[in-house]
């Protein structure tokens, strides 16, 4: 049993030892700790860098929101939040964000079909509903 114990500790010190030196540790030691990175980037990279960014930026889709529905409940960000607090909370986001709403076994229709009806009063046409 001494034998095996003793065994697991030399491989866990090993185990230690490659970690820190591939990912660098503690110290900053470790594979390629002593060289610095150079920025040999040219003026045209960086432009070429920066319109990439910005069309992948335009890409992206708009945040979106995810509500549950459980029981008369809403909960967003796993808090329970009122009807008007969760409809300020949404007013933030932009009208083409993508809402996903998910209701589990205790929701009620008519607290779901409520949330649904504000929504498209306030514009929101892209939500999705789903069940547990």
């Amino acid at each position: 049993m001494k034998k095996i114990l003793g065994f697991i500790l030399i491989l866990i010190i090993i185990a230690i030892i490659v970690f820190l030196y591939f990912f660098k540790g503690f110290g900053g030691f470790g594979k390629d700790s002593g060289k610095g990175k150079s920025n040999d980037t040219t003026v045209s990279e960086t432009t070429e860098k920066s319109s990439a960014e910005a069309t992948t930026v335009l890409d992206r889709k708009p945040a979106g929101a995810e509500i549950t529905v459980s029981g008369h409940d809403y909960i967003f960000n796993n808090e329970k939040i009122s009807l008007d607090d969760l409809m300020t909370e949404i007013s933030k986001l932009d009208k083409e964000a993508e809402i996903t709403i998910t209701s589990d076994d205790t929701a009620a229709k008519n607290t779901v079909d409520e949330l649904t009806d504000k929504l498209d009063e306030a514009g929101y046409k892209n939500y999705n509903k789903t069940g547990k």
